[in-house]
């Protein structure tokens, strides 16, 4: 990391996530659905998650944690360039494919679309014991303010 994103404070970190999440022109991959690559993102996930966490250690207003709590939720979103290539390629080539011969073509690579299968249920139970162990790590957040823990205002999907 260079020194100019070194010296960063964590308002400047979240909020140059912030610029990323309004964004519109990248798209997810339909396997992992609404997985994005960390290439993305400005930063290491592990720097904004605590940029995050020290803005929510400060913040009073409801509306505001609110935002904070959803973009620490919605950071891990973001796998691997790797993986996210890997699933969006060979998700679009299944897409794409509509002639007599590409469908027999499919048909050749179903043991290979099994293997994949695997690797994508791998990545989103990863996602999902991600999002499980932030959810905790945002109720503790809110007991060390002295707030309630109750995360039901929080968006599920």
């Amino acid at each position: 990391m260079d020194n100019k994103k070194k010296d960063q404070k964590p308002r400047d970190i979240v909020l140059a996530f912030a610029e990323l999440l309004q964004r519109e022109n990248y798209e997810p991959s339909g396997s992992v659905p609404s997985a994005l690559p960390q290439s993305l993102l400005p930063f290491p996930k592990d720097v904004i998650r605590h940029a995050i966490a020290l803005l929510l250690l400060s913040e009073k207003d409801r509306d505001r944690r609110k935002v904070l709590e959803e973009a620490y939720l919605y950071l891990d979103r973001f796998i691997s360039d790797d993986e996210y290539e890997l699933f969006y390629s060979f998700d679009k080539s299944f897409r794409e494919s509509s002639t007599p011969d590409d469908l027999v073509k499919k048909a050749q690579l179903i043991p290979q679309r099994v293997g994949m299968s695997q690797r994508i249920n791998a990545t989103i139970k990863v996602m999902i014991e991600r999002k499980e162990q932030a959810m905790e790590e945002i109720r503790a957040l809110r007991r060390i303010m002295g707030l309630s823990d109750d995360l039901s205002d929080l968006t599920e999907e």
